[in-house]
């Protein structure tokens, strides 16, 4: 079974509750979900949120939609992931980040068929960096998960899942290009200013159905809106992982 696994809290330190904030009165995370809703390839949409009480309120919007809904730890995103899976039984599994509301169905689509096709371990679009942010993807085996699980030490690893199916030279991965880059766009959300983005964004195409390159068009022709989050550094979260790491001696 493919299952996407969304992974979202509340608790984000740069915008807090971002996740359920809202567009035009709808949840940020309402708006992905019904979004990954139409993928044809995935089997099961799962939100793998934390045990804390903060993020009760995912759950409760969780089943609103009927969604499932899995929590487990806040820090250990890897072993959430991995007991997620396992419970609901998926050979391979669709990370998708909850502050990536505009992701791509189709997209996700082509990455899953590339994936299962080319029989790795790992395929993603975010090694190689030519969509947008926000666009990312990554798909990978129950068994490449439950080997990181079990052995993956780095806090960085712990956190952001696949770091180590990714560095650590014990798995096969495939690398989905397009010729056309387009990694210096932001659709993702971690500040305020990318919240007004992508408020803008979607309430442009107002109940249209649109994907990234729909999303990358309306930014070239709508350069003050583009503009305003394009100073943001990528990765932010998982740089400062990274600094954990070196202060724990890794």
């Amino acid at each position: 079974m493919i299952g996407i696994i969304v992974q979202a809290r509340m608790s984000s330190t740069r915008l807090p509750g971002k996740v359920l904030l809202p567009i035009n009165g709808v949840p940020m995370l309402e708006i992905q979900l019904k979004r990954l809703t139409q993928t044809k390839v995935v089997d099961k949409v799962v939100v793998a949120t934390s045990n804390e009480a903060l993020d009760s309120p995912i759950e409760t919007l969780c089943q609103k939609l009927n969604i499932e809904c899995y929590r487990g730890d806040l820090n250990d995103v890897l072993a959430r992931f991995y007991h997620c899976a396992k419970t609901f039984n998926f050979s391979h599994i669709v990370r998708i980040c909850g502050d990536c509301p505009l992701i791509d169905p189709v997209l996700i689509d082509q990455i899953v068929s590339t994936h299962i096709t080319s029989n790795t371990d790992y395929t993603s679009n975010c090694v190689t960096r030519c969509f947008p942010d926000g666009q990312d993807v990554e798909v990978f085996s129950f068994n490449a998960l439950e080997t990181a699980y079990e052995k993956a030490k780095k806090p960085s690893e712990r956190e952001h899942v696949t770091p180590f199916i990714r560095d650590s030279n014990l798995f096969s991965l495939e690398d989905f290009t397009i010729v056309q880059d387009y990694s210096a766009f932001r659709t993702s959300v971690d500040h305020q200013q990318d919240f007004d983005v992508i408020s803008a964004i979607y309430n442009h195409f107002n109940g249209q159905s649109f994907g990234y390159k729909e999303i990358v068009h309306y930014l070239t022709t709508h350069p003050k809106v583009n503009a305003l989050n394009a100073d943001i550094e990528l990765n932010e979260g998982y740089k400062l992982s990274l600094q954990q790491d070196k202060k724990q001696g890794f």
